[in-house]
């Protein structure tokens, strides 16, 4: 222990003495671990951290698996066989996550809710904080309406005050007595509700249609011993057995058992594990520059370290002086690295927006530090062990009698080389990453939409219950707003549709053509579907290539009509005018279901900015409740200035037609485009920074190591003008030599792009993973860096003075 104290002592005062190189040394590792505890948390927060459920590893999610859906909400009635039927869960329960309309405690506001199965809290091991939870006595279609807060609800709302208990809160309209209070953490499908209420009296006003799916999702925990595998091969089975026994309604061609957990990290995983690799490569490149500073400040120590040798210090003991240095070099480094990670942190979470799950707790704790702490080790090894080959290589007669002068060994050359084109293959893998990002997010944003998103205001307003489902009176309620909406100053367009574009979002409805009944389910055919008023088309300036557009005149009592856009036309009209065919929402004919005629045809408007067009109807809302019942619907107004102006005067006018109306989100369309770029911004913007620091580490390992094997040539360079040699020879020899190693490392650095191509294809848009302008531009920037690199120590080389080094040597 006394000698390891001294060691660590005698590495402090030679740190200390060094402090340009230790300056340089730690800055890199600072580096490279702040970057890594950064992003490690974020993954740890989302990938890592369990669910705040006991024994969360045995929950699983169960979804539909049919046709055109591979994963989708179940039914209610495949749910309920479902968890009849099956014996490989404990229990079997489901939610349902909604939004919801508060009202009656202030200012009108939109919640997020959940509808759940008497028993989830409990398959779930869930205890609420104050007062009881919901039961199997509170879901049944006739039980009291009752609720339970959201610990966040509680707290802002009621003070957290066990007053809250008895309370009657209106949600959608209807009064439900507070029952009890939920956890702080709780949290399902990545959502923590406000407001948590039962399912069944919701479910028994389902029609008794297994092709309807309100987002249904079964959740059930697997019994000791029973495999996810046997869970899943049981379900595949019970879902079978209902398509064969309701072949008519029954879309669920199998069921898909997923782990919980892992269902709700599939879509964030392959960003984060990507951005995981990325940093790792900064680290390495990090560690890979100090150790060649360690390896060159181990040769100019060499006459120190034979001294100590001869005077009887073991070779351990001289290994054990390495390691310590190392290890106190990444550990100033890691100290100041946790700093700049808790700087960063911040700013990041701020950057990724709604690229993370929402509520996800993203901090530095007590795993990400034993993380932090095992990169640290292991960087202080590697710092250690680069220069401690060269203790045993010693040539203690040469260097102590001053023949010697400081030649390098072949093996300690070619380490430092090797780690310098390290460095630069892995400096243009992020850097062809970078660009390739960089790419995709500028061919999304030159994505042509389909309708001028400029000088729009968009806004949701979500009914409540006072307007009875089917009633005239929410459609009254959206006519009375939109004319309203119209009256305002400097607005030029007001329309309403019950989806926005781009978001990605909406109805997916089968319907069928008139004259051409599908035979079996394999012929169904599925449209996105939106329910819109007369001002929608003019409000986005939506092309009309065909007919009209629904009109105000288009409401109950009058001949439905509907508009389709043109992707709908090529798709099932193909080499014909589709004006005046008729067709009906359902997967099969319907008596009681009213025929639709085709009155018109729009452009394509994206719906979602990576996936190609889908075939789309509009529906007049006023006609809509006989097709499917509108709950929500988003108005889009079209100012004459700044939209922003608008907001205001949005709200009260809304409110002069019912002062109890939530109106939600109010923001620009161009701030509603602009959500859908925060993923590819986040990965694009994380993976430059990440390449910007990579590059200019191994430009500074590049210089290092051309400079020191400058030094080491003088007298070579010397002998050789001397011979006649020029200095312009001389100075394109360093050149060379520099640019073999940067040739290597570019021709590493594509050779392992290529093979992880495949991971990133995925997140890709519009763009090759061997896309040439990116390959061209990122290979350009790195050898123009080396380059750049090479030129201070290639022009010392040809400064060389001649006679005084010979003297010298």
């Amino acid at each position: 222990m006394n000698n390891v104290r001294q060691d660590l002592k005698y590495s402090l005062r030679q740190l200390l003495r060094a402090k340009v190189f230790t300056a340089a040394a730690v800055l890199t590792v600072c580096l490279g671990i702040g970057c890594n505890t950064a992003i490690f948390s974020v993954v740890y927060a989302v990938l890592i951290r369990p669910l705040p459920f006991p024994a969360a590893d045995r929950l699983v999610l169960i979804y539909e698996q049919a046709a055109k859906f591979p994963t989708l909400s179940a039914s209610f009635q495949n749910y309920r066989d479902w968890k009849a039927q099956s014996t490989s869960f404990e229990e079997f329960g489901a939610v349902r996550p909604v939004t919801v309309s508060l009202t009656g405690m202030g200012e009108p506001e939109q919640i997020p809710a959940e509808m759940i199965s008497g028993n989830l809290l409990h398959l779930l091991g869930v205890d609420v904080v104050t007062g009881r939870g919901l039961g199997e006595a509170d879901d049944k279609p006739a039980s009291p309406a009752v609720a339970l807060l959201g610990y966040g609800m509680w707290q802002r709302k009621f003070g957290a005050s066990q007053g809250a208990l008895g309370q009657s809160i209106k949600l959608n309209g209807q009064a439900y007595t507070v029952v009890g209070v939920l956890p702080r953490d709780y949290e399902m499908l990545q959502q923590r509700p406000d407001a948590v209420i039962a399912m069944a009296p919701w479910a028994a006003t389902l029609p008794d249609d297994r092709s309807w799916h309100p987002g249904i999702f079964p959740v059930a925990r697997l019994r000791n011993g029973v495999s996810l595998a046997a869970a899943q091969s049981e379900m595949s089975g019970i879902a079978k057995r209902l398509l064969k026994q309701y072949p008519t309604d029954n879309i669920a061609l199998d069921a898909q058992v997923k782990g919980m957990h892992e269902q709700l990290v599939s879509s964030s995983r392959t960003v984060l594990i990507m951005l995981s690799v990325a940093v790792g490569f900064v680290l390495l490149i990090a560690c890979g520059n100090v150790a060649n500073l360690l390896l060159t400040r181990a040769a100019a120590r060499r006459r120190e370290i034979t001294i100590r040798r001869s005077l009887g210090a073991t070779t351990w003991a001289l290994v054990r002086q390495l390691l310590i240095e190392g290890l106190v070099l990444s550990g100033m480094g890691a100290l100041i690295g946790i700093g700049v990670a808790y700087a960063l942190l911040p700013w990041l979470v701020r950057q990724a927006g709604s690229a993370l799950p929402p509520n996800t707790p993203v901090q530095i704790n007590l795993p990400v530090l034993l993380c932090t702490a095992a990169l640290s080790i292991a960087a202080g090894v590697l710092f250690g062990m680069a220069p401690a080959g060269q203790v045993q290589n010693l040539d203690l007669r040469g260097i102590l009698s001053e023949t010697d002068r400081g030649t390098v060994s072949r093996g300690s050359r070619m380490l430092r080389d090797a780690l310098v084109i390290a460095e630069i293959s892995l400096a243009l893998l992020l850097l062809v990453g970078a660009g390739l990002f960089l790419r995709s997010l500028s061919q999304l944003a030159n994505v042509q939409l389909g309708f001028a998103e400029d000088h729009l205001l968009v806004a949701d307003l979500p009914v409540g219950a006072q307007y009875k489902e089917g009633a005239a009176a929410p459609m009254n309620f959206y006519e009375n707003a939109i004319r309203e909406l119209a009256r305002l100053p400097g607005v030029s367009a007001v329309g309403a549709a019950s989806f926005l574009p781009v978001n990605g979002n909406g109805s997916m409805l089968h319907f069928n053509i008139e004259g051409r009944p599908p035979h079996n389910a394999s012929e169904y055919i599925l449209a996105n579907y939106r329910a819109v008023s007369g001002g929608y088309k003019d409000a986005l300036r939506l092309p009309l290539t065909e007919g009209r557009w629904v009109t105000d005149a288009d409401r109950e009592g009058s001949p439905a009509v509907v508009v389709i856009n043109q992707t709908m036309a090529r798709t099932f009209f193909p080499g014909q005018d589709p004006l005046g065919k008729r067709m009906q929402v359902g997967a099969i004919p319907d008596a009681t279901v009213p025929w639709m005629t085709i009155v018109g045809v729009v452009g394509d408007v994206k719906q979602s900015l990576v996936a190609d067009s889908a075939s789309e109807m509009y529906v007049p809302y006023r006609q809509a409740n006989v097709v499917l019942p509108v709950r929500t619907m988003s108005v889009v107004v079209r100012t004459a200035y700044d939209p922003h102006v608008v907001a205001a005067a949005l709200t009260d006018a809304v409110h002069r037609v019912d002062a109890n109306q939530p109106v939600v989100r109010i923001r620009t369309m161009e701030e509603n485009v602009a959500q859908n770029f925060a993923a590819p911004r986040f990965r694009s913007l994380l993976l430059s920074i990440f390449a910007g620091i990579a590059l200019v580490i191994a430009c500074v390992g590049i210089y290092g190591v051309m400079a020191y094997s400058t030094l080491q040539r003088t007298t070579e360079m010397a002998i050789r003008m001397a011979l006649g040699c020029s200095t312009s020879k001389v100075f394109l020899m360093v050149i060379k030599d520099g640019l073999r190693k940067i040739a290597y490392g570019v021709v590493i650095g594509l050779a392992l792009g290529l093979v992880l191509a495949r991971s990133v294809k995925s997140l890709l848009f519009g763009v090759s993973t061997t896309d040439s302008v990116t390959l061209a531009v990122s290979i350009s920037l790195i050898a123009a860096t080396g380059m750049l690199a090479c030129v201070i120590p290639a022009i010392r080389a040809a400064r060389v003075p001649i006679v005084e080094t010979i003297r010298e040597n």
